[in-house]
C-alpha cells in the first residue's frame, strides 16, 4: 500500500472520529438528559459507526487496521480540545441565519392563515347571534325555570351523603 494511501485513510479516519464527536455534541446538546435524547443517542451510534465504516469502504475497501480505531480517538480528541467552540459557534450562526428566521416566516405564515380563517368564522357566528336574538327571551326563561327546579331539588338532597351519619 502507497504511503500517500495510507495518510489519505488515517485523516479519513480522523475526519471520522471528527464528525462523530460533533455529532454526539449535538445531540446531547438537543436532548438536555431526557430519556428521548438517551434513547436519540443510543440510535446514533450504529448509525455512526455505519458512516465511520462507509467511509473506510470507500477508501480502503472495507479493511479495518488497528490504526483506524487510534485515528478515530484522535479525532475525538482533535474536537473536544479543539474544535469544540468553532462548531459550536458555527452553529449558533446557522441557528441565527437560517433556522430562526425560517421559523419567524412560519409562524407568520400561520397567523396570517388563522387570520383569513378566522374571517369567516368570525362571520358566521355574527349571523348566527343574528337569528338567534328572537330566541333569547325564551331560552331565559328556560334557563331560569331550570336554575329554580335544580334548587328545589338541592334543597331535598341531604346535606352531604358522602358523610358518615353517626350512630
Amino acid at each position: 500500500m502507497i504511503v500517500s494511501h495510507q495518510l489519505l485513510s488515517l485523516l479519513a479516519m480522523v475526519g471520522t472520529g471528527i464528525l462523530t464527536a460533533a455529532a454526539i455534541d449535538i445531540i446531547r446538546t438537543a436532548g438536555g438528559g431526557t430519556r428521548a435524547g438517551t434513547a436519540i443517542e443510543l440510535m446514533a451510534w450504529p448509525l455512526l459507526g455505519l458512516f465511520a465504516f462507509s467511509v473506510l469502504f470507500a477508501v480502503r475497501s472495507g479493511e479495518w487496521r488497528l490504526y483506524d480505531l487510534l485515528a478515530q480517538l484522535v479525532g475525538v480528541l482533535l474536537y473536544e480540545s479543539a474544535l469544540h467552540r468553532p462548531f459550536r459557534f458555527a452553529g449558533r450562526l446557522i441557528a441565527a441565519l437560517v433556522i430562526r428566521p425560517i421559523l419567524f416566516l412560519l409562524g407568520l405564515l400561520c397567523k396570517i392563515a388563522a387570520f383569513i380563517v378566522g374571517i369567516p368564522v368570525r362571520l358566521i357566528l355574527f349571523l348566527a347571534r343574528l337569528l338567534l336574538i328572537p330566541f333569547r327571551k325564551p331560552m331565559r326563561a328556560i334557563r331560569r325555570k331550570a336554575g329554580n327546579l335544580s334548587r328545589k331539588v338541592r334543597r331535598k338532597l341531604p346535606a352531604s351523603p358522602l358523610k358518615k351519619r353517626s350512630a
